[in-house]
């Protein structure tokens, strides 16, 4: 099991308080009472980073059906995610990591030592982290397992 998996699975997901695209301050309290996917991304408008969250919004209201949210985070600031949502028709918000301090909190880490690395995790309703998928490459894939998996989600004991 990979070190994300081993510290954050069946885990709280940590406490944050992030600015979206419009300067609204998003808490961990917005992950409560409904299933959530979070994914960290490197940069807005990179190749790879703008076809993964075109892949979250084609599937969006596949989430939607299933009680879930989607939240991408990455470092860039409010405004560079205001432009990469309204260029891309984006229909879900995007948090500023500012300096990637969650980022470093979750011990995330970087591929090559240089761009953050992209995980993306499956909060239950009452914030724990269910399902973690981290792939710097597989970018459609972390759509594609998140929504399997969310589909079985409710054959899964989620007793604490």
């Amino acid at each position: 099991m990979n070190q994300i998996k081993k510290r954050w699975l069946n885990q709280r997901f940590p406490e944050f308080s992030l600015e979206d695209e419009d300067g609204n301050d998003i808490s961990n309290n917005s992950l409560i009472g409904k299933w959530s996917v979070i994914f960290f991304y490197p940069k807005d408008n990179s190749p790879g980073c703008t076809i993964q969250a075109a892949t979250f919004a084609k599937y969006h209201e596949s989430f939607a059906a299933l009680n879930c949210q989607i939240i991408g985070i990455s470092s860039e600031g409010t405004e560079s995610h205001k432009e990469f949502q309204c260029d891309h028709q984006l229909p879900y918000s995007l948090l500023s990591d500012k300096k990637a301090r969650l980022h470093r909190e979750m011990d995330l880490g970087n591929t090559l030592g240089l761009i953050p690395k992209r995980v993306t995790f499956v909060v239950d309703e009452r914030g724990f982290i269910r399902y973690i998928f981290n792939s710097q490459f597989a970018v459609k894939k972390h759509v594609s397992k998140v929504l399997k998996f969310l589909k079985t989600a409710s054959n899964i004991s989620l007793d604490e």
